[in-house]
């Protein structure tokens, strides 16, 4: 069973997964809601990367085979490169793996995805925040300084404007 239910709790998670490069065979990975924290040896040097949690497509479910040929459900978050992704687990029982699928995409406000079968990935949640685009920027530091009503900035009115006399002589007193 996975554990993202302690993980919401506690709000991050530690796990310990193989890494073929890595010294001794494994990197320790901690999840928080900000992002994922990668640990790992290598040739002696100790290595930490911190990836936001905005860089990852979305929490996938993944069918593979298991144990005496039966079917496995695997959760990992998906990246583009694939040595970031991030495996959360392996299950046999399918509603477990589907409430875990859920509890971990709502933990990172990522989409739920599923493989497809040309190898890529499909959105499964109807609104997603992958389909939904990127957020607006809020432009606090305008808004702190002025009303709601004066942030956008707005074309002079020409009946504001005064009479410019052409031509005249000015009138100026030097009394």
């Amino acid at each position: 069973m996975f554990e993202a239910a302690a993980a919401q709790k506690h709000e991050e998670a530690l796990l310990v997964q193989r890494d073929w490069r890595a010294d001794g065979g494994s990197r320790r990975v901690k999840l928080t809601k900000g992002g994922v924290h990668i640990a790992r040896r290598y040739s002696g040097v100790d290595m930490m990367i911190s990836v936001p949690v905005d860089a990852y497509r979305g929490v996938v479910l993944e069918v593979v085979e298991g144990r005496e040929g039966a079917p496995a459900y695997r959760l990992s978050l998906a990246h583009r490169d694939r040595d970031l992704a991030v495996d959360l687990g392996e299950n046999a029982d399918i509603g477990a793996a589907a409430a875990d699928w859920k509890a971990w995409a709502a933990f990172f406000g990522l989409p739920r995805l599923a493989v497809s079968d040309e190898g890529g990935f499909a959105p499964v949640d109807a609104a997603g925040s992958a389909l939904l685009g990127a957020r607006r920027r809020s432009n606090a530091a305008v808004r702190q300084r002025r009303p709601r009503f004066l942030t956008r900035r707005q074309a002079g009115a020409l009946a504001r404007m005064g009479e410019v006399f052409a031509n005249e002589r000015e009138i100026v007193c030097y009394e």
